[in-house]
C-alpha cells in the first residue's frame, strides 16, 4: 500500500510540475488524507484516478481484514480468559477435593486405629474416654454428651467440653422392654432439645445400636458453618465402632459377673454339700439311705441327722420355698437354729418347731417359708416321734400288715404364723417297717407332658421293692423317677431319706 501511495505522489508531482509548489503540496495532502480516512474524493487528476481508486479500495479492504482479525483476536482472548478461569476454578476444586480425600484417608486410618484400640479394651469407662477424644480429633465437635441404657433408664455416663446439662431419664425395666424403635428416637429427640445451643450451633443425634439392641446415644454439638459432609461420614463410621465396642464391653462385664457368681455358687454348692451329714448306713437298729440333688447350683432342700445320746437319734428333712441363693440362705438359717435347739435341749420335735418358728419368723420375707418334718427316734421304745410344718406326709410300709400308710399331723409352714403351736405324732416301728422322708421334688417331678410322678407312683415303687435294703430301694426310686421324666429337666431339688427297721 505504501508503494501505491508513493506512485500516486510521484505521478501527481509530475502532472503538476508546472504549477506552483503550494498547490502541489495541497493536492498531495488532500489525496493522502482521503486515503488515510478511507474516503474517496472525486477531484483527482484523470491520469491518477485508476491507481487512486485501486489504492483506496485496497486500503479499505485491508482495514476491514484488520478489524476482522482484531475481532477474532478479541474472541480468542475472551475464550482464552474463560478457559483460564475454568482451569483455575477446576484446579481449586481439585485441590479442595484432594484435601477432602486426604482427610478421608487420614480419618479412615484414624478410624482403623480407633477400632483396634477400643476393641482391645474391655473396660467401659476407658472405652468411653477413648471415644470422646476421637470425636474431638476426627470431627468438628465442640461438646459431647454420651448416654447409655441401664437398669434404671437412660443414664449420662460422660460429657466433654462445656456441657452443663446431664439430666438422666428414669424408666422401669417393664417400660423399657415395651419401647419401640420410634419411641427410642422420640426420647433422644426430646432429650436433645434440653441442650442450650448458640445460634451458630447445631446438635447431631447419634444412636448407639447393635443388631437392633439400643445401647444409648451420643449428642454432638458443632458449629453450623463447620459441619461438612465429611463430618457426617466420620460420625456415621464412628458410631458403628463405638456401638460395637460398648456392646462388647457390656457383654464382657456381664460375663465377668456371671463367672464370679458361678464361682461363688460353686463354692456355696460345695459348702452346702459339706454341711449335709455324713452318710450313716445303720444306727440303733435302723438301716439308712439318703439322697440329695439340687435343681440349680445350690438348693433349698436339706436333711440332717443328730445323735443326741446313746438312745435318741434325730432326723429332719426340709424344703425352703423357691430355689437358688435365697432358698439356700434361708435353709442354712433354719438348719443352724434347729440344730442348736436340738443339741441344747431335751425338747420334743413339736416344741423345737415352735421355738424355731418364733426365732426366725422376723427374718423370713412374706414370699418365703420352710416346710419341714422334724423327728426323734427312741431306740428303747423303738418309736419315731415327729412334727410336721406343712410338709409332705411320711410314707410308711408296715411289714405286719403288708400295707403302705401315710402318717402326718397338721401344721403350717415355718414363717406363716408367729405364735403357731405345732402338734406331734408318733409311729411304733417293727421289724421290716420302712419310713420314707421326702420333699416334693419326688412327687412333683414332671415329664414332657407335664404329668407329675405323684405320691401313688412312689407308694407303688416302695411296695414292689419292700424287701430290698434302703440303699437298693434308693436306686429303684431314682431309676423310676428318671424313667418317668426321661430327658425332661429337673425343675426342683430332689431329696429323700429311707429308714428300715431291722429289730
Amino acid at each position: 500500500m505504501i508503494y501505491l501511495i508513493f506512485i500516486l505522489v510521484i505521478g501527481l508531482m509530475l502532472y503538476h510540475s508546472r504549477k506552483k509548489e503550494e498547490e502541489i503540496t495541497e493536492a498531495m495532502m488532500t489525496i493522502l488524507t482521503s486515503i488515510r480516512n478511507k474516503k474517496q474524493i472525486e477531484d483527482v487528476p484523470e491520469v491518477l484516478k485508476e491507481e487512486y481508486e485501486d489504492t483506496i479500495k485496497n486500503v479499505i479492504k485491508q482495514d476491514l481484514e484488520l478489524e476482522n482479525s482484531i475481532g477474532e483476536l478479541r474472541e480468542y482472548r475472551k475464550e482464552l480468559e474463560e478457559t483460564y478461569n475454568s482451569l483455575v476454578q477446576k484446579s481449586t476444586q481439585l485441590e479442595y477435593s484432594n484435601q477432602i480425600l486426604e482427610r478421608r484417608v487420614e480419618n479412615l486410618s484414624n478410624l482403623n486405629s480407633l477400632s483396634r484400640a477400643v476393641l482391645s479394651v474391655l473396660d467401659l469407662d476407658s472405652i468411653i474416654n477413648i471415644i470422646l477424644d476421637a470425636y474431638f480429633v476426627l470431627t468438628g465437635a465442640k461438646r459431647l454428651s454420651l448416654y447409655l441404657w441401664e437398669e434404671s433408664g437412660l443414664i449420662n455416663k460422660k460429657t466433654k467440653g462445656e456441657c452443663n446439662f446431664r439430666e438422666n431419664l428414669l424408666f422401669s425395666e417393664d417400660e423399657m422392654r415395651e419401647f419401640s424403635k420410634k419411641e427410642y428416637q422420640e426420647i433422644y429427640k426430646k432429650l436433645s432439645k434440653k441442650f442450650n445451643l448458640a445460634e451458630d450451633e447445631m446438635i447431631v443425634i447419634s444412636p448407639l445400636v447393635v443388631k437392633e439392641k439400643e445401647l444409648g446415644v451420643i449428642f454432638v454439638i458443632e458449629d453450623k458453618n463447620k459441619m461438612i459432609d465429611l463430618d457426617e461420614e466420620t460420625m456415621s463410621a464412628l458410631v458403628i465402632q463405638v456401638s460395637i465396642a460398648i456392646n462388647n464391653a457390656k457383654i464382657y462385664s456381664e460375663l465377668l459377673v456371671k463367672e464370679r457368681i458361678s464361682n461363688e455358687l460353686d463354692v456355696a454348692s460345695r459348702i452346702q454339700k459339706k454341711i449335709l451329714p455324713a452318710d450313716i448306713d445303720e444306727i440303733f437298729g435302723l438301716e439308712i439311705a439318703q439322697y440329695f440333688e439340687s435343681a440349680k447350683e445350690i438348693g433349698g432342700d436339706y436333711y440332717d441327722y443328730t445323735i443326741l445320746d446313746n438312745d435318741i437319734f434325730s432326723i429332719t428333712i426340709a424344703d425352703v420355698s423357691g430355689k437358688g441363693v435365697p432358698a439356700a440362705f434361708l435353709m442354712a438359717l433354719g438348719r443352724s437354729v434347729l440344730k442348736t435347739l436340738t443339741l441344747t435341749g431335751e425338747f420334743a420335735p413339736n416344741e423345737n418347731l415352735n421355738e424355731l418358728n418364733k426365732i426366725i419368723y422376723s427374718d423370713i420375707t412374706e414370699d418365703m417359708f420352710i416346710t419341714m418334718i422334724h423327728s426323734k427316734y427312741d431306740k428303747k421304745m423303738r418309736r419315731l416321734y415327729y412334727s410336721n410344718a406343712g410338709h409332705n406326709p411320711l410314707v410308711v410300709y408296715r411289714a405286719a400288715t403288708d400295707k403302705i400308710e401315710l402318717h402326718t399331723v397338721k401344721g403350717v409352714a415355718i414363717g406363716f404364723l408367729k405364735e403357731y403351736k405345732y402338734k406331734q405324732g408318733e409311729i411304733q416301728l417293727e421289724k421290716g417297717d420302712i419310713v420314707i422322708f421326702y420333699t416334693d421334688g419326688i412327687t412333683e417331678a414332671e415329664n414332657k407332658h407335664k404329668e407329675m410322678f405323684g405320691l401313688q407312683r412312689l407308694q407303688k415303687v416302695i411296695y414292689e421293692n419292700k424287701n430290698k435294703s434302703p440303699k437298693e430301694l434308693r436306686e429303684v426310686i431314682l431309676e423310676a423317677i428318671n424313667k418317668f421324666r426321661k430327658d425332661y429337666e429337673q425343675t426342683d431339688d430332689l431329696t429323700f431319706v429311707i429308714l428300715k427297721s431291722n429289730v
